[in-house]
């Protein structure tokens, strides 16, 4: 069994709102480089597929239908739903395939490294590219476990996939591990934990409504005002930026979430008690006054002339009480 796998895993029962925390506070102080790596992720998986689609894509309508057939619909609604149709390139396809592998790597070391508080900057996502053959496979691996699962119908697609969810945090924790031990230590991690983490992923839905919005907006206008699909590639780009901060929290919790099931954040389940008021007392708050009220008088009779401060503020053993004073004729006898 692979070096840090336990003989049982570790059940996250914390809320979402408490992990949802526990992002926020790791981003304390680095949000902007965190929105500029998250930036730059989506500029290198985004820009590229919009140049090669725009010089080099094909409609896909043209795979499946003859020139000159409107399938019995006029020529100008079925001219409109043919240039809806995004155009896509077998060259697009090549570079998200080559690249998404080490760049997501590099993203899971930047957030692991943020979220244990090294400083980090935006350029750390390119530090996948170190292990660029290794987060090929494994991203290929990955894929294919969750294709054959998707065979079978899309719910075990996506339990698949949020099986095998941690694998690229495994890999960022220890490059040194395989392929077979990074899907092996994920799949160990979330037996019983991929509800929560289905739940913790829904809990951003609201957050991705509203930064979608912007971006939808300002492209619906442009497409109102030009034709022209290079401008609304580049469009398309831009809007995909308004939603890098929510992904910069989200990215952010779920290095919260790996940190938990790896056992490297460890939760206090009994604290201390903070004052000695929440101390129980096996005795009568009567019984406990008179004792303090007759040390108390005790304190205030004649003391001997070298007494000090130090003296009268010495803590009295735990159930010792002080003797009685003696009286000034006694106190010089044997």
């Amino acid at each position: 069994m692979q070096g840090n796998m336990m003989a049982q895993n570790i059940i996250i029962t914390e809320r979402c709102q408490s992990l949802r925390q526990l992002g926020r506070n790791a981003l304390r102080g680095k949000w902007v480089q965190a929105i500029m790596a998250v930036v730059i992720y989506t500029l290198v998986m985004n820009v590229p597929v919009a140049i090669f689609d725009n010089l080099f894509g094909v409609n896909m309508a043209n795979l499946v239908t003859d020139d000159g057939y409107t399938y019995d619909m006029d020529v100008e609604t079925y001219s409109q739903l043919y240039n809806s149709i995004p155009q896509t390139s077998i060259l697009s396809s090549i570079w998200v395939i080559l690249i998404t592998g080490a760049m997501t790597l590099g993203l899971m070391i930047f957030f692991l490294a943020a979220f244990r508080g090294h400083n980090v900057v935006a350029k750390d996502v390119f530090l996948g590219f170190e292990r660029f053959g290794k987060a090929l496979g494994l991203l290929l691996y990955q894929m294919l476990f969750v294709f054959l699962w998707s065979l079978l119908f899309i719910i075990p697609g996506i339990i698949a996939s949020i099986r095998y969810s941690q694998a690229f945090f495994v890999l960022a924790d220890d490059p040194n591990k395989s392929i077979r031990q990074c899907m092996d230590e994920s799949k160990f991690m979330m037996q019983g934990n991929k509800a929560k983490y289905f739940v913790l992923s829904l809990s951003f839905i609201g957050w991705l409504v509203l930064s979608v919005l912007p971006g939808s907006i300002l492209q619906a206008i442009i497409e109102t005002m030009t034709d022209s699909k290079a401008v609304i590639a580049v469009i398309s780009v831009i809007a995909s930026l308004f939603m890098t901060p929510v992904y910069a929290y989200m990215f952010s919790t779920m290095a919260g979430f790996y940190e938990i099931l790896s056992g490297h954040l460890i939760k206090e389940t009994e604290p201390a008690p903070l004052s000695v008021d929440q101390i129980e007392v096996n005795a009568p708050s009567e019984q406990i006054a008179e004792v303090i009220d007759e040390v108390e008088n005790n304190a205030s009779t004649a003391l001997p002339e070298d007494t000090t401060a130090d003296d009268i503020d010495a803590p009295v053993p735990e159930g010792e009480i002080l003797p009685e004073p003696l009286e000034e004729e006694d106190k010089y006898h044997d």
